[in-house]
């Protein structure tokens, strides 16, 4: 079986990802490419095979074991206890484990309403722009966006929802930072700063869950704890599971959703301006920045559970495939004009919370965080400008996020 080489962590592809999407689809609907840590791979390139992948129950599995392997895809020896325990949560599981999962965190999460939560959200971006303001003050007017903003704002979203205690969240920005060092793995330093910011993330939730079963506070965990369903409650390490990717999910995927975004507007000036003249369209520009820059590009690994064709190719029991979600959101079988962005687009069936029994439980909070991001940001500083040029923007070279390293960009003063 051929081995296509497609370079899925470029500067070239992450900058402009459509004529290598383009590419691939003449290839055809799926094939294998190599990916790092996981080997070979079979990737999806339309809308209908990612569909068919996600929602399967019987064809596609996404524990190993169910496949007939013996570990998880990534997953190396030399790996930490602690990173293999973090693995294991409902995104890993298959029914009837998934299920039970899912109920208890679902039943944890429907009790922070999204919508009241919309209050405390704007104040949070207030008092990050107020930051932001202050570092450009100090800095001639320029700020990095990610480093002042993008990273620290919905950080304190996912750590109010959660009812992290308010003096330990400069801590956790400092771990998440270490965290996400993960983007260059063939820099063994890279690898060994992630593990070790994964680690104290690690050992502070654990502690602060045994605090929580003593003391319950408001938030998801303490919730979490407490949730029940059918006569079952998560264990230790599913509550520890749950939390670290509530945590993971509710914050670097914002990140990445409200820098990218960032960058797709001011490369589409015209469409930005006529955002900016009416917010009402917030509900179809943010979907719209979440089809066109698919900054979560692919799922995590699934496996074939049985040997079986598959839009033309032969896929034996326990191979991985990955439906690129990014593909799936630029098919020009699905969307008209998909490589246009257009922030009136509707309808817009894009798949970048994924689709099926995994979707993205944490949808509506995204989406919230990114529509009242952009509108306080451009209705406080609408001369805001990225301060360096196009082609000077550094990418994060990791499969699987279309990520920016840093975002230079100039305030040039605020509104009355």
């Amino acid at each position: 079986m051929k081995i296509h080489d497609f370079d899925l962590t470029s500067q070239d592809f992450k900058r402009d990802p459509r004529p290598t999407l383009k590419a691939m689809r003449e290839v055809g609907t799926v094939f294998k490419v190599k990916m790092d840590l996981i080997g070979e791979v079979w990737v999806t390139t339309t809308y209908e095979a990612a569909l068919r992948v996600l929602r399967s129950k019987d064809e596609f599995v996404v524990q190993p074991d169910n496949a007939g392997r013996k570990k998880m895809a990534g997953l190396k020896w030399w790996m930490p206890s602690s990173l293999k325990r973090v693995a294991v949560n409902m995104l890993t599981k298959d029914e009837p484990d998934h299920r039970r999962l899912r109920q208890l965190v679902e039943s944890a999460f429907m009790q922070q309403s999204i919508d009241a939560l919309r209050p405390r959200i704007a104040e949070l971006v207030d008092k990050h722009l107020d930051g932001l303001q202050e570092q450009a003050d100090i800095n001639n007017g320029v700020v990095d966006f990610i480093e002042d903003f993008a990273r620290p704002f919905p950080l304190d979203v996912i750590g109010e929802l959660l009812g992290l205690p308010q003096e330990d969240r400069l801590k956790f920005h400092k771990w998440g930072t270490m965290m996400t060092q993960f983007s260059n793995l063939k820099n063994p330093l890279n690898i060994l700063t992630g593990l070790r910011g994964v680690s104290k993330i690690n050992s502070y939730l654990q502690k602060l869950i045994d605090q929580y079963r003593v003391n319950p506070q408001p938030g998801m965990i303490s919730a979490l704890i407490e949730a029940e369903a059918e006569g079952h409650q998560l264990d230790k390490d599913e509550l520890l599971s749950s939390v670290f990717l509530l945590l993971l999910a509710g914050h670097e995927t914002t990140v990445h959703l409200l820098t990218v975004g960032l960058y797709s507007l001011f490369e589409h000036p015209q469409q930005k301006q006529a955002w900016t003249n009416d917010w009402s369209k917030s509900l179809t520009a943010v979907d719209e920045l979440l089809r066109f820059n698919s900054t979560v590009e692919t799922t995590k690994p699934r496996y074939a559970a049985k040997d079986l064709d598959f839009f033309g190719q032969h896929l034996k029991r326990g191979e991985v495939i990955m439906p690129l979600l990014m593909a799936a959101n630029h098919d020009p079988a699905k969307f008209d004009d998909p490589d246009d962005f257009n922030l009136d687009r509707n309808p817009n069936p894009h798949v970048a919370f994924g689709t099926g029994m995994h979707v993205c439980l944490g949808q509506k909070l995204a989406h919230a965080e990114a529509e009242i991001a952009f509108e306080r940001l451009f209705t406080r500083f609408p001369n805001l400008e990225i301060a360096i040029n196009r082609d000077e923007i550094e990418w994060v070279n990791r499969i699987g996020a279309r990520a920016i390293k840093q975002l230079p960009v100039k305030l040039l003063g605020e509104t009355g």
